[in-house]
């Protein structure tokens, strides 16, 4: 009888074990391993990533990204045969993404997409960027978390949407302008557009430059960067509002910038400067209506780098001022 309830009692923990043992495995990330490639097909990517080269996304080839997937990118020599088009501007001599085609990159609060290092000893610049080039399709990353990175997202001529996401420990966050150095390049002339919303930039070398392209860049934190905030150049067709500021070395730095607004923002507290102009800019900027931490004129002044410490420079036009903070953005 003891023996008939033992085999009984197997058989029960047996099929239990066949119903659940599916169940119990499903949280496991795949794995996979990715050199020096071109994709062929539209691809998507889950799990585990490791990223041993250039992966390039051609024209007409789609590369989604699955919420909570983990991409990291080992550390190559700029002579390796990983490099697909060696090492020359607009290409990275570290491993990268090229994306020519269209990436949706998507995940979720509780699920972000981790794009870094594989390294154990990290640090900035041990993989390129998530480099698009010359892409106009709807190109979007949100809830991303990107560390490491030369450049975390860097764009020649392509079309962007970045929000919800987390910029930290790369050589800048995210950079674009309009291809002006290579001839004969399909994007070549082509500005990029990025709208950049909802963001957090902190502990990288800059958080956000461009150059002659068009952005919006809204409700996003920006913060603790070693060099600068946002570094707008040329013509920079921009709205940079709603924006914390705070903590850079230079909040706003100007560059022969034309056509930027600046309004609505909380820019104080940065080392050097809250808002500045280079050398070279001998055209005003309008950033009325921020906040620079203070009503008095004497301290915002102080913190403003423009005409009244060099006359051949551009003026700040800053007045009016706001008198209490905007609400301190979320991300």
């Amino acid at each position: 009888m003891v023996l008939l309830q033992n085999i009984k009692w197997v058989w029960i923990n047996l099929f239990i074990l066949l119903i659940f043992l599916p169940l119990w495995g499903c949280d496991k990330k795949q794995s996979m391993e990715i050199g020096a490639t071109t994709l062929k097909k539209d691809t998507t990517w889950q799990g585990n990533v490791l990223v041993k080269g250039d992966i390039l996304v051609p024209p007409g080839i789609t590369l989604t990204i699955e919420p909570g997937t983990i991409i990291k990118f080992k550390r190559i020599d700029e002579k390796s045969d990983q490099n697909l088009f060696g090492v020359d501007t607009p290409y990275y001599p570290e491993a990268e993404l090229i994306i020519q085609g269209r990436l949706l990159a998507v995940g979720t609060a509780k699920k972000q997409i981790v794009f870094s290092s594989a390294e154990i000893d990290a640090r900035p610049a041990d993989w390129g960027a998530i480099n698009f080039l010359g892409s106009q399709e709807k190109n979007t990353l949100k809830h991303v978390k990107i560390l490491y990175a030369y450049n975390g997202v860097h764009s020649h001529g392509s079309n962007v949407e970045v929000s919800s996401s987390e910029f930290a420990k790369n050589g800048v966050g995210i950079s674009f302008k309009m291809e002006e150095e290579t001839p004969g390049v399909p994007w070549f002339g082509k500005i990029s557009t990025f709208t950049i919303s909802h963001n957090r930039f902190y502990n990288n070398k800059g958080g956000i430059g461009f150059r002659n392209s068009k952005a919006k860049i809204s409700y996003n934190i920006i913060e603790d960067n070693k060099f600068f905030g946002i570094f707008p150049k040329e013509k920079a067709e921009a709205v940079i509002s709603y924006n914390q500021i705070t903590g850079n070395k230079k909040g706003i730095y100007l560059y022969q910038t034309q056509l930027v607004q600046i309004e609505n923002n909380n820019i104080y507290d940065n080392a050097s400067y809250n808002i500045g102009v280079a050398e070279a800019q001998d055209f005003d900027v309008s950033a009325t209506n921020n906040w620079f931490g203070t009503i008095n004129k004497e301290k915002i002044n102080a913190l403003i780098f423009d005409k009244k410490d060099d006359p051949d420079l551009g003026e700040v036009l800053y007045e009016p001022f706001l008198n209490k903070p905007v609400p301190r953005p979320t991300h």
